[in-house]
């Protein structure tokens, strides 16, 4: 009966507390919550410099959200709830105090701002540009689904990771693929143990040996045979001959093809169309449909706009038209109607752009777009000529 009585007594306290509204405007609500140093003063080490960022409207929402809490957070400081406090009985009521309830907002606020200091720090990116690297490089490299797919990924290393193996943006993919393969962490990636290659290596210019061990067992299966072929030329895209050898130097024999012929390329020319993977982890990567050709430019793009087979998705919308014409090593690319890349989700709309930056660089051309709307958008200028993209699929590197 006490404790009804203190219930009753705690509830009556309450209603006759004076109601304290809040008559600032958000206005000046937005501009204390820039001047507070409890939410400018926060430090986010960026994993790594991007190119990209993502619209401020996360950033902003963040911020309103924090403005329109705050004012309660304001009413636990206020003289008159104090006074009630201090003259309220104690009684087993669980309570927060008003420090309590102060703390909770200032966590609160502070989580809120790191979270969008974190979301300022990049967008979706399927596709490796020049200006990422920041004075590192990045190794090209084809890791293997759970699917039974090679994936091309760019493992960016950075000048520190470079300088430790004594290695430079100048090193050669072999170069690369010896001194960083056998300690990457493909699981954690995402995808299954494939790499370091059951062989051993040797080039020679633009013609790269490879040596297969007796035990490898990349011939047991028409799917493993695949694997390995299409990571081979994922992994060493800038030779133009891939020699499959035995660990005697004859040409290697395969049960399901006989006697492997070289693998010629055109240094890093696939002409092929880029296609969504989805991964069963929910992950969403850029690669081609089975490194499948495409006879010019036009044909990939008209490719890209239908599903090659069950596992790659489309990645240009099949109801958008488009002209092509090539010259001078430029593909100008215009859409028949002007595309709203704010109107698309966002992964999708990357998804696309990058998707035809890597189809132009598999066939050696920079690619200019007309009738694109804003003009500048995720950090490119759609007004002039786009940058060649140099690899696909960003991932850091992480060792074993």
């Amino acid at each position: 009966m006490d404790h009804e009585r203190k219930d009753d007594d705690l509830e009556k306290l309450l209603h006759s507390m004076p109601k304290i509204d809040d008559t600032r405007s958000k206005d000046e609500l937005l501009e204390r919550l820039k001047n507070d140093k409890r939410l400018t003063d926060i430090s986010v080490t960026p994993v790594r410099k991007k190119r990209r960022i993502v619209p401020v409207i996360a950033a902003v929402a963040a911020i309103i959200l924090v403005a329109i809490l705050i004012p309660s957070f304001m009413n636990s400081m206020n003289p008159g709830k104090q006074s009630a406090d201090q003259a309220m009985p104690k009684s087993d009521s669980k309570i927060a105090p008003a420090e309590s309830i102060e703390e909770e907002g200032e966590n609160f606020a502070r989580d809120a701002s790191s979270e969008s200091a974190a979301l300022m720090g990049g967008a979706s990116q399927y596709a490796v540009f020049p200006a990422d690297l920041d004075g590192g490089t990045i190794m090209n490299i084809g890791l293997q689904d759970a699917q039974a797919v090679s994936i091309p990924v760019s493992i960016l290393l950075t000048k520190e990771e470079l300088e430790s193996k004594g290695l430079t943006v100048s090193s050669t993919d072999l170069e690369l693929y010896n001194a960083f393969a056998e300690e990457l962490d493909e699981q954690s990636l995402g995808f299954e143990p494939m790499h370091p290659i059951d062989a051993t290596f040797t080039e020679d210019g633009d013609r790269l040996s490879v040596f297969l061990n007796d035990e490898h067992e990349y011939d047991l299966s028409a799917a493993k045979q695949e694997v390995f072929l299409h990571s081979l030329q994922q992994t060493f895209p800038s030779y133009r001959e891939i020699n499959i050898l035995d660990a005697s130097g004859n040409p290697a024999e395969f049960d399901q093809v006989g006697q492997l012929e070289p693998i010629h390329m055109q240094s890093g020319e696939w002409h092929t169309p880029f296609y969504v993977y989805h991964q069963e982890n929910g992950q969403e990567l850029l690669s081609p449909g089975f490194m499948q050709q495409a006879g010019s430019f036009e044909e990939a793009l008209r490719l890209m706009q239908t599903a090659p087979n069950d596992l790659f998705a489309p990645t240009i919308p099949k109801k958008l038209n488009l002209t092509v014409k090539l010259k001078d090593g430029i593909a100008e690319v215009t859409f028949s109607d002007t595309v709203q890349l704010d109107s698309m989700p966002m992964n999708e709309a990357s998804q696309m752009i990058d998707a035809l930056l890597l189809t132009a660089s598999s066939f050696n051309v920079q690619l200019k777009l007309g009738h694109v709307e804003p003009l500048d958008w995720n950090g490119l200028n759609f007004k002039e000529t786009l940058p060649q993209a140099i690899g696909s699929n960003p991932l850091p590197f992480i060792h074993k």
